[in-house]
């Protein structure tokens, strides 16, 4: 799906001035052609809307095939002619963070959007051109900046959102405690903020050297909006490692947790097991056989007195032991 809006060059710009909107391609490619301001944002594009735009703004085959081609890098290509843009909006879907591509082209006089349906970030800028009364004081450089504005500001929500989970994962730990399930929507949360700093990261790159390119740099009052995009999207970037490294922290404590739980355990196996020692000791010294009589086996020693003897010896290195470790904290 296309629509475009359009500012004629020879329309009266009065207050009263709309802009054109939603024109066939035979009246795009005349605006085109004799230096009107126009917009195209290209939905879904079909392969056939995007071989129109190559035919009328003489684009490079490689830039043709960034805009067929899905899951490409946050990047910016000057070319002669026009500036190719590509930027991501994030979703989060089924606990997963995507990145939806939004591919921007910036002529002398025109300005054109490729992108998903649910980049809803260029519904709002383009929805905010259109309602503008009056003439367009600025051209395709603005529409750039409203559109990266937009982005920008749709990742607040999920941090936001992702925010949120955390603490409500930290009030869950400290209400009941660790336990097996405690892992797996912290590591979620995680995993979700290094996609996030994975798309944030090509961006603030992309931006740094779009403020320095010529079509921009040459308008101070641009150049200044795209400087405060920028500094926008490294607080962004200084959130999202805020948040990662307190999600790490979690993890770690739930480690650490764990790893003190499996010390307790190890430990008192070995307290049982240094009781039983000595049983194990005088069980296998005298090996438990006691005679009434010397003539019926030949034991080192013998006698129901001596067996007596032998349990106390036995109950007390039990009681013993117990009370060592007690006493040293062990128990």
């Amino acid at each position: 799906m296309m629509r475009s809006l359009v500012a004629f060059k020879d329309a009266v710009l009065d207050d009263d001035f709309m802009p054109g909107r939603n024109l066939s391609q035979e009246k795009l490619e005349h605006a085109l052609q004799n230096g009107d301001t126009v917009w195209i944002d290209v939905v879904d594009a079909p392969e056939e809307e995007i071989r129109w735009l190559e035919q009328q703004l003489g684009l490079h085959p490689l830039v043709v095939a960034d805009l067929l081609r899905e899951d490409r890098r946050p990047a910016l290509q000057v070319l002669t002619k026009y500036m190719f843009l590509s930027l991501f909006q994030p979703e989060i879907r089924l606990n997963k963070v995507r990145g939806m591509e939004i591919h921007c082209l910036i002529g002398a006089n025109y300005f054109i959007t490729i992108r998903p349906e649910r980049a809803t970030a260029v519904d709002e800028a383009y929805n905010r051109v259109a309602q503008t009364v009056g003439p367009w004081k600025t051209g395709p450089s603005h529409f750039l900046y409203l559109t990266i504005q937009h982005v920008i500001d749709s990742y607040y929500p999920q941090l936001d959102r992702i925010s949120n989970q955390l603490n409500r994962q930290e009030e869950v730990l400290l209400q009941n405690g660790i336990n097996e399930s405690s892992r797996k929507p912290i590591y979620t949360i995680k995993q979700q903020l290094i996609n996030l700093r994975q798309m944030v990261a090509p961006q603030r790159e992309v931006l740094s050297n779009a403020v320095g390119e010529e079509r921009i740099a040459a308008n101070p009052e641009i150049r200044d909006l795209f400087r405060h995009l920028y500094e926008r999207l490294l607080r962004i970037y200084d959130v999202v490692d805020t948040q990662r490294d307190l999600a790490s922290n979690v993890l770690d404590m739930i480690d650490s947790r764990e790893a003190n739980k499996l010390s307790e355990t190890v430990g008192r196996l070995t307290i049982l097991s240094m009781i039983f020692l000595p049983l194990t000791f005088f069980t296998g010294l005298f090996q438990l056989n006691f005679a009434t009589t010397t003539d019926q086996l030949q034991l080192p020693i013998s006698g129901g007195a001596m067996f007596i003897g032998v349990m106390v010896l036995m109950i007390a290195s039990v009681l013993f032991m117990g009370v060592y470790f007690r006493r040293h904290g062990w128990l």
